[in-house]
């Protein structure tokens, strides 16, 4: 996938970063010569120009891009002169990074495709790290819509029971979505019916806030 990143403060830089190692061809670019060199190993392709330059855009290719992400920082007005640049000139998929909600709604309207707000969704995240430390939670994931995808130790009241004994989607509604055994050597896997859970192994869960945290409740 061909994908510009259009600023490199720490959101753009890691973004750049992690989509190369993945093996997308990304494009990053930012007006700061500093930035530009600091990623120039990572991706595949770094430019200094200003952003904001529609022409510049164009002579970028930008167009050709099937991915452009923008991060200007706390620069609102360029976020939105960006996002109405890229749609005029046809990319097909537009991400932007947003200090808050309100500026989320405004870039949809104009017509970013994807809106990303990192602060809000990592304290989320850390949030009910710290809230249900207590029942093992290793990870979590906010799916949108009230919606989780959690990681946690399996409860000592599952150990020994095989999966399809514990009913969790009939008795909880939430969905196993995935079994990490104890062994390092053994990748996670999808959930076997027969399989029979040991306490070290890790269990993806998925399902609405307040079943999870019912389910929480009855096994803690």
């Amino acid at each position: 996938m061909r994908v510009a990143v259009l600023g490199l403060s720490d959101f753009g830089f890691h973004l750049a970063c992690t989509l190369s190692e993945l093996g997308d061809e990304v494009m990053a670019v930012d007006r700061d010569e500093e930035r530009v060199q600091n990623i120039m190993r990572h991706v595949g392709k770094a430019i200094v120009t200003d952003v904001a330059d529609r022409e510049a855009l164009k002579d970028l290719g930008i167009r050709h891009m099937d991915v452009v992400a923008v991060d200007v920082g706390e620069r609102f007005e360029t976020s939105v002169l960006l996002t109405h640049y890229l749609r005029e000139l046809g990319v097909a998929r537009v991400l932007v990074k947003v200090a808050n909600e309100d500026q989320g709604r405004i870039l949809s309207l104009i017509g970013a495709n994807d809106i990303v707000q990192p602060e809000r969704e990592i304290a989320v995240k850390t949030a009910h790290l710290v809230h249900y430390s207590r029942a093992r939670l290793l990870d979590a994931m906010p799916l949108g819509g009230g919606y989780f995808a959690v990681s946690v130790q399996t409860p000592a009241s599952f150990a020994g029971r095989a999966v399809a004994d514990l009913g969790l989607l009939d008795r909880y509604q939430v969905q196993l979505m995935a079994i990490k055994p104890a062994s390092e050597s053994v990748a996670p896997f999808l959930p076997d019916p027969t399989y029979l859970l040991s306490q070290d192994d890790v269990l993806v869960v998925m399902g609405e806030e307040m079943k999870l945290i019912e389910l929480h409740q009855k096994l803690k």
